[in-house]
Formats: C-alpha cells, structure tokens, sequence
C-alpha cells in the first residue's frame, strides 16, 4: 500500500482572526525544527535579561506575535496587514487570541492532534455516588 503523504496535509490554509483573512503555509523545516527548539520563554526578565521565574503575560504574548509570521504566506501584503491589525487601539484582538492563534498554527505545521481532549464532564469529583452503587 502507498502512503500518500501530500494528501494528509490540511487544504484548507486560511484562519481569520480580527476579521482579517489570512493565508498559512509551512515553514521550511530549518524554521519548523528552530521553533521546536526554542523554549517557551514565558517568565519575567529583568535589565540584565534574567528571568525570574514568574510567568509574563507580556513575553508570552510577544513569543507568539513574533512567530506567527513564519506561518503566514506573504501574499496579499499578509506580513503588514498582520501587523497593522495587532497595532490597532480601536477593536483590538484579543491577548488569549493571539496566543492561540500562535499554538493552532504550530500544531497544524507540526502535524499534531489539535481536536480537545476528549473525556470526563467537567467537576463532579467524587460527589456521583451512582457509579460506586452500581459497583458495590
């Protein structure tokens, strides 16, 4: 049997966010492994770029918004048009967006699983006495 890798990679390379279309491609894998490699730097850095150990809203946010242009295809002026909607004060995206935005794009590059965890409803605990009746 033939496995027919092309065929396993999405077709559908849009996303919008902002109420902007864009366009993602693959990075080369140089650029894919660089990103792989590169540690989540998430923490607060002083002066002397030390980290401190407390997680930054701020680097982690800037993480994600300068990788994101590795993913997009340059057309249609993607690169400045991305970063004019970033810039914007009036109706700005949101931080947790773009952040996501960051993660989905990798996971799609990275052919990794992106559905949610599937599993358990949500709290409850040990508080459903049902399944240890039915057990017992």
């Amino acid at each position: 049997m033939q496995r027919e890798f092309s065929k396993e990679q999405p077709q559908d390379r849009q996303f919008e966010i902002g109420g902007e279309l864009f366009q993602w491609q693959y990075p080369h894998w140089e650029k894919m492994a660089e990103l792989w490699d590169e540690a989540e730097v998430t923490e607060q850095v002083d002066e002397n770029g030390n980290a401190n150990g407390q997680f930054s809203f701020k680097t982690d946010t800037e993480f994600a918004i300068k990788r994101i242009p590795v993913f997009l295809d340059p057309a249609n002026d993607s690169h400045k048009r991305f970063r004019t909607l970033l810039s914007r004060k009036a109706d700005p995206v949101p931080r947790h967006q773009i952040v996501q935005l960051y993660r989905w794009l990798f996971q799609q590059a990275a052919g990794l699983p992106t559905n949610p965890p599937s599993g358990s409803e949500p709290g409850g605990g040990d508080s459903d006495t049902s399944s240890q009746e039915g057990s017992s």
